[in-house]
C-alpha cells in the first residue's frame, strides 16, 4: 500500500528464473533469456474519487512509456 491508499505492483530487476518478462526461442532446441523490461503499476482513487492508474515502462533504468489510465464501469 502507497502513502495514498493506493496498491503498487513492480516487476523488478532479478535473475534468470526468478519472476519478469523472458523471450523465449524454439529453434531445435529452447533457448530462453530473461529481459529487462520493468513495470510499475500505482493504482488508486484521485480526489474526485474516481479510480486511476499510473502505468511506467522501463527498459533498464530509462524509461520507455508512461501511461495514465481512468478506470470506468461499462453501462
Amino acid at each position: 500500500m502507497t502513502d495514498d491508499g493506493g496498491l503498487l505492483l513492480e516487476s523488478s530487476s532479478g535473475r534468470f528464473g526468478q519472476d519478469g518478462a523472458y523471450v523465449v526461442v524454439r529453434d531445435g532446441s529452447d533457448v530462453a533469456a530473461r529481459v529487462p523490461l520493468h513495470e510499475t503499476f500505482h493504482i488508486y482513487v484521485d480526489d474526485r474519487g474516481v479510480l486511476r492508474t499510473d502505468h511506467e515502462l522501463r527498459l533498464r533504468t530509462m524509461s520507455a512509456v508512461r501511461l495514465h489510465y481512468r478506470l470506468e464501469r461499462s453501462s
